[in-house]
């Protein structure tokens, strides 16, 4: 699971305590420990993080509201359909509440990680008899990440129409697949079959790219 957080105290000592906890119990949990974001650009390792997780933490205080990076996240999570899970470290008013959280059920950690993990699990269907829809075939979790990458190409075109984002998606899209046929898939994204004349220039053609990609995994 991806855990979005601020950077600032107490929010990281709370979000190490639970990966950590969280861990102990054997989830896998992935956190920005090293604070790897920065600047203007969505680091690419924050977007395959997203990707690869079903669950999203969002850990609520007035810190994470105010964090450009901890809202882009959660938009992001957003857009790909990520099971989110607000957990309340201070409450905030109404108000102040992203829309995206609108609705969701919130797991109060005000008290501490330790006296608030049952319910944690709890909220994470972790221990119950019902287990959580979690992909666990690598062609089904293949075939989503080929929607969401795809998703992300429909996403993008609408503010950039550059080679280089075709080439961190496919990338990521190596690194995440799991079958051979997925991974051939994404390496042969940026192929020139997938460029088109534009304004006198060969540009790749985002649109190409996409109906490429959900046409060859349907075969």
């Amino acid at each position: 699971m991806f855990i979005s957080h601020s950077s600032r105290e107490p929010d990281f000592s709370t979000t190490k305590a639970l990966a950590e906890t969280l861990e102990s119990v054997g989830v896998n949990v992935w956190w920005d420990k090293k604070g790897i974001e920065g600047g203007d650009n969505f680091p690419v390792e924050i977007l395959e993080a997203i990707i690869r997780q079903h669950f999203f933490i969002f850990i609520v205080s007035e810190e994470s509201i105010k964090s450009k990076w901890c809202l882009r996240e959660l938009i992001r999570a957003t857009e790909l359909e990520k099971d989110i899970k607000p957990f309340i470290l201070k409450q905030i008013p109404n108000e102040k509440s992203p829309i995206e959280l609108a609705g969701l059920h919130c797991v109060d950690i005000s008290s501490g990680v330790q006296s608030s993990f049952p319910s944690i699990l709890r909220s994470l269907g972790i221990g119950e008899t019902t287990v959580p829809n979690v992909l666990d075939d690598p062609f089904a979790r293949d075939g989503h990440l080929i929607e969401v990458i795809a998703e992300q190409i429909r996403y993008a075109k609408t503010f950039t129409d550059t080679l280089n984002l075709v080439h961190m998606l496919r990338n990521i899209g190596m690194k995440c697949a799991e079958t051979n046929r997925a991974k051939e898939i994404f390496e042969n994204m940026a192929s020139l079959s997938l460029f088109s004349l534009q304004g006198g220039m060969r540009r790749i053609d985002f649109e190409k790219v996409r109906s490429y990609l959900l046409y060859e995994w349907s075969k």
